[in-house]
């Protein structure tokens, strides 16, 4: 077995370099590209130096990778998920709300059900004609949904939209 690899600390001139590389793989709010250049050692007054200038740039941008994050992401997530997806990332409550905001009740709901749609196997006893049977199905399709961050009023629609017959 071969030793760990060390890493060595970057130095100011190839923070640069390194930040362009980690951009060039995939985005990252400006929290966890600081985040990034401060693991490999980097100290912290070079890495706000390197944050800055991509900011000037325009390389990132916290607000548009919000709005990319939850527009890649709505339609299997809720909006509860999200939000904590994104305050995990490092983004400002500003940029949370701004880029949850065009998300709606109707559009969580209707997400909610095609979640529901896809993963109806799962709940195959929700319709029958077994009460207790459907009445479990049905808590644990809700459950579900809620377990994906959907809020209660979007489960609550996409599982009467589901099985509408529900007593």
């Amino acid at each position: 077995m071969s030793p760990p690899r060390v890493r060595t600390p970057l130095t100011p001139e190839r923070a640069w370099d390194y930040a362009l590389w980690l951009l060039g793989r995939q985005a990252y709010s400006a929290a966890e590209l600081k985040r990034r250049l401060l693991r490999r050692q980097l100290p912290e007054a070079d890495a706000e130096r390197v944050l800055t200038r991509l900011q000037a740039v325009q390389l990132i941008d916290d607000a548009r990778y919000a709005e990319a994050y939850v527009r890649s992401r709505k339609r299997t997530k809720g909006a509860l998920a999200l939000r904590q997806e994104l305050r995990r990332k490092g983004l400002d409550e500003a940029d949370v709300e701004a880029a949850l905001a065009e998300e709606g009740e109707a559009d969580q709901a209707a997400a909610a059900a095609a979640v529901l749609a896809a993963q109806a196997w799962r709940f195959a006893g929700a319709g029958s004609d077994d009460p207790n049977l459907a009445r479990k199905a049905r808590l644990r399709a809700a459950a579900f949904l809620a377990r994906r961050g959907f809020e209660p009023d979007a489960v609550a629609t996409a599982v009467a939209q589901a099985w509408p017959d529900e007593g």
